[in-house]
């Protein structure tokens, strides 16, 4: 059989086996084409397409490099593919320079363009690392801004994925820079200038709208459901608008099935962004609330237009906006520091409790005291990208010092940046890392058992914990933090004022840190459990004064 023959066989047996998800045996077949075809464009797309389902990166990256070198006029998919990788491995610098490439040879369409231009990591292999992205990645977000002829896209069509999200876990001050990056999404969408403003408020009880994606099984559900439910319906009409991407769920189910019960008016918004604008505008707000502006790309930039006659953010995602349409941000005066209103192009609202009606949590099948009382375990539950390079040090020391430490961290769901949190750890705890586990993601009620069983659970430094924390205090297991200048690092500390916890596990450097730490988890433990919870039922969950506050700050924004 001639080579070409045979090349054509092995493709068209590769293709049979990628349709049927059979990755592996798709790479062979494509892998044994590139033999008797080596420059086959369809093949070595298909084939890094393989790896990358088989999440064989490096493999992957060889093959579209090596299609790309090859200088063929059908390789923009090889530029693209190639983007992919760089974006989901966090390789800042091969992004930059892929995309420089991808510009000067026309494989890139506008969209993709300000995306790359726009890329900024969410996961960093050092604390130099860190800087000097930081630092290239302002300097080109300035240049940006100053730019007069941008691409424009079309926001119904091509929306791009705000970065700000990013930007708040590298431990950086974000005002200037979100400032910055509203100009340049401005500019991006011009036909954001073309919408009216609300005019028209004269309502007889005050309207006020919650928007967000994530009503769902999702922190923000769990942090703002209780404030919907309970808010009196005898001064507010109250709208909850889901995105159309929000995720079905049992919560989602939920919210929208007590819309009865509760008195509140349920609205799944068009996945047309103009109709979104005209559907919100219809009800005449008074207040429209963004719980967590930053983490939805689908309804982001609705935050840039005046849909209300006040518009609130708050904790959901702990940023300031840098949006001049954002006109309050909601905090606590439990989690702010002195002269924190520099910190935010809002104005700053200060509750006199945490922000939220947090139920009670649920759990059917409880741990015995025994795995109540655990010691040495600690367990660090919040995502990996929350995980700065500053708190490998903390990690170190408490394995270094705590000869029976065991430390629990979670995979992410593609297992990628566990993958690399375990290599930076390896570098720097080759001796110990048989003592790191991550574990798979749990089930609510048996992550809320994981923590019950957690000797003491780690705090990151840049930005903590939040709803873990609520969950943790179904058992009273203590949180040690050490907080910021900045609300995202503030959360535990706050919530332990609101407790009343006069000792509570604060402390202000990294040595009080890791002594803490070990501390806790070397000592009988049950009686310090015990009093946390009791504590956190008392003044925590359910705290129905919280939301008489809130009433009495929404009704002053209106009058």
């Amino acid at each position: 059989m001639e080579k070409s023959e045979q090349a054509k066989k092995n493709f068209e047996e590769g293709i049979k086996f990628f349709q049927t998800k059979d990755f592996k045996q798709a790479q062979i077949y494509f892998e044994k084409t590139l033999e008797d075809a080596p420059n086959s464009s369809p093949t070595l797309e298909n084939l890094s397409k393989s790896y990358l389902e088989t999440r064989d990166y490096n493999k992957a990256e060889k093959i579209l490099k090596y299609f790309i070198s090859l200088e063929k006029e059908d390789d923009q998919i090889a530029y693209e593919l190639l983007y992919d990788i760089y974006s989901s491995l966090n390789k800042y610098w091969e992004l930059k320079e892929l995309t420089k490439k991808a510009i000067e040879r026309k494989k890139f369409d506008k969209s993709k363009i300000l995306q790359a231009k726009l890329f900024y990591p969410n996961f960093f292999s050092s604390e130099e690392e860190v800087k000097k992205i930081r630092e290239d990645f302002t300097m080109k977000i300035e240049k940006l801004a100053k730019e007069f002829n941008l691409e424009s896209l079309d926001l119904s069509s091509n929306l791009l994925k705000p970065i700000n999200f990013e930007l708040s876990y590298d431990g950086y001050d974000n005002l200037k820079i979100n400032k910055n990056l509203n100009e340049i999404y401005k500019k991006i969408y011009p036909e954001l200038q073309s919408f009216g403003t609300s005019t028209n408020y004269s309502n007889k009880k005050i309207k006020i709208g919650f928007i967000s994606q994530f009503f769902s099984n999702h922190t923000i559900m769990m942090f703002f459901k209780g404030l919907i439910y309970k808010i009196n319906k005898d001064i507010f009409d109250v709208y909850v608008f889901h995105s159309n991407f929000t995720l079905p769920s049992a919560e989602f189910t939920e919210i929208n099935e007590s819309a009865v019960l509760y008195g509140h008016q349920n609205i799944i918004l068009s996945s047309n962004f103009k109709e979104k604008v005209i559907e919100i505008k219809s009800k005449n707000l008074d207040i429209l609330f963004y719980p967590d502006i930053h983490m939805s790309t689908n309804l982001y930039y609705l935050t840039m237009l005046r849909l209300a006659k006040c518009q609130i953010t708050s904790w959901g995602h702990p940023e300031t906006t840098g949006n001049n349409n954002i006109d309050y941000f909601l905090s606590s005066k439990l989690l702010e520091t002195k002269e924190c209103e520099k910190k935010y192009s809002e104005n700053l609202i200060l509750s006199e409790y945490l922000p939220m009606y947090f139920y009670e949590p649920k759990v059917t099948k409880k741990i015995s005291l025994e795995e109540l009382n655990n010691k040495n375990l600690y367990s660090c539950t919040q995502s990996l990208f929350k995980i700065h390079p500053s708190f490998d040090l903390v990690i170190k020391k408490i394995l270094q010092k705590d000869r029976k430490a065991k430390i629990i961290f979670f995979k992410d769901r593609k297992d990628i940046l566990s993958k690399m949190y375990y290599e930076r750890l390896k570098k720097i705890i080759p001796e110990n890392i048989d003592r790191i586990e991550f574990l798979e993601r749990l089930k609510p009620e048996e992550f809320i058992n994981h923590c019950g069983k957690t000797s003491v659970l780690l705090d990151t430094f840049w930005f903590g914990s939040g709803n873990t924390f609520m969950k943790s205090m179904y058992y009273g297991t203590p949180t040690v933090t050490k907080p910021t200048s900045y609300l995202r690092g503030r959360i535990v500390a706050g919530a332990y004022k609101q407790m009343k916890i006069d000792e509570a596990p604060v402390v202000n450097n990294i040595d009080d840190y890791i002594d803490k730490c070990v501390e806790l988890a070397n000592k009988n433990i049950l009686d310090l459990k015990m009093y946390y919870k009791e504590q956190a039922y008392k003044h925590l969950f359910e705290n129905y004064k919280a939301v008489k506050d809130l009433e009495n700050i929404f009704k002053s924004l209106v009058d």
